[in-house]
Order: C-alpha cells, then sequence, then structure tokens
C-alpha cells in the first residue's frame, strides 16, 4: 500500500480556520442574546466549518484493491473494482480534484451512483467509452466521491495511478 502525505501547511492553516470557526460560535454562543442575528450568525459560521474539514486531508493510501482518503476524524475507502469512471476537474497550477462515481446495485441490476439516465449500466459504459456527446445523460458531481489529489504530496502520480487503476479494473470486469 503506497500512502501519500498530505501537506502539513494546509492542515495547518485549515486546522486554524477551524478552530477559530468554533470559538467565534462559542463567544456568539456564550456572550451575546440569543436574537435571529446571532443564531443565523453561528448557522453561518457552522456552516463554512464543513468545507474547512473536507479540507484537512491527512493521507491518501492506495493498492491494487482500494483507495482510503483519511481525514482527521474519519476515512473513506473506495473500492477500485466499484468504480465505473473517473472525472477530472483541472482547477489549474497543477491541481485537480478527482470524481470517482461509484457502480450500485438498484433493482435488478446496477447503476453508476450521481448519472441519471434511461440507458442500462452496460449502455452508458458503452457511449462513454466511444466518447463524444452522450443524450439522455445527467451528471451529478455532488454525488460523486471527491478525492482531492492536490492536497496531498505527489498528487499527479496519484491522480494518474487512480486513473490507471480505475481504467485496469474496468477493462477486466468488462472484456473477461
Amino acid at each position: 500500500m503506497t500512502v501519500y502525505k498530505g501537506y502539513k501547511s494546509t492542515l495547518k492553516w485549515a486546522g486554524i480556520t477551524l478552530l477559530s470557526f468554533i470559538g467565534l460560535i462559542l463567544i456568539i454562543y456564550f456572550f451575546t442574546s440569543r436574537g435571529f442575528l446571532s443564531w443565523f450568525f453561528m448557522v453561518s459560521l457552522f456552516l463554512m466549518c464543513v468545507p474547512t474539514y473536507q479540507g484537512m486531508i491527512l493521507s491518501i493510501s492506495i493498492d491494487d484493491e482500494k483507495v482510503v482518503v483519511r481525514r482527521p476524524l474519519n476515512q473513506k475507502t473506495i473500492r477500485l473494482a466499484q468504480a465505473a469512471f473517473c472525472a477530472v476537474h483541472d482547477i489549474g497550477e497543477g491541481k485537480s480534484l478527482l470524481f470517482v462515481f461509484i457502480r450500485q446495485r438498484w433493482g435488478g441490476g446496477h447503476r453508476i451512483g450521481g448519472i441519471r439516465s434511461k440507458m442500462s449500466y452496460e449502455e452508458v459504459m458503452d457511449a462513454l467509452s466511444r466518447g463524444g456527446r452522450v443524450q439522455d445523460l445527467k451528471v451529478n458531481f455532488n454525488r460523486a466521491v471527491k478525492v482531492p489529489v492536490s492536497m496531498v504530496e505527489n498528487g499527479e502520480e496519484l491522480k494518474e495511478r487512480i486513473l490507471d487503476s480505475i481504467d485496469a479494473h474496468h477493462c477486466k470486469a468488462v472484456y473477461d
């Protein structure tokens, strides 16, 4: 299992930001009157804590079967055999985010989480492998598993390795 460590500076600044949000919430809660405005600011600060926590990546591990994204309080495991396909969002300057769409059992067959279509799983995969624009296909990127490969050291190598592994698992599942 290869482990890619998260950047220390990113962890430090995200941790300081998260603690300051929590501190502001506690100050508003204990030292102000609880009117609409104070509750509004507390809820707003709490909602800003969520993306701050998602940016705290301790490490990302990869082996032949799975990818594990570790955060301070939890970890997310992605089985590569269940991944249907990936999409890469290149932010620029070597920063990118990898969206992994997972194959799920639904009814009598399979479907892809985050993809809404009237076609079956096999038809969607054939259309995506041919390339071009696929009609009757709605993609919801919020339902995909996000792997922040730019938040770790050697992120480009990790991105290529994940894409190659998913491609190898997909070829093995389709052509064997």
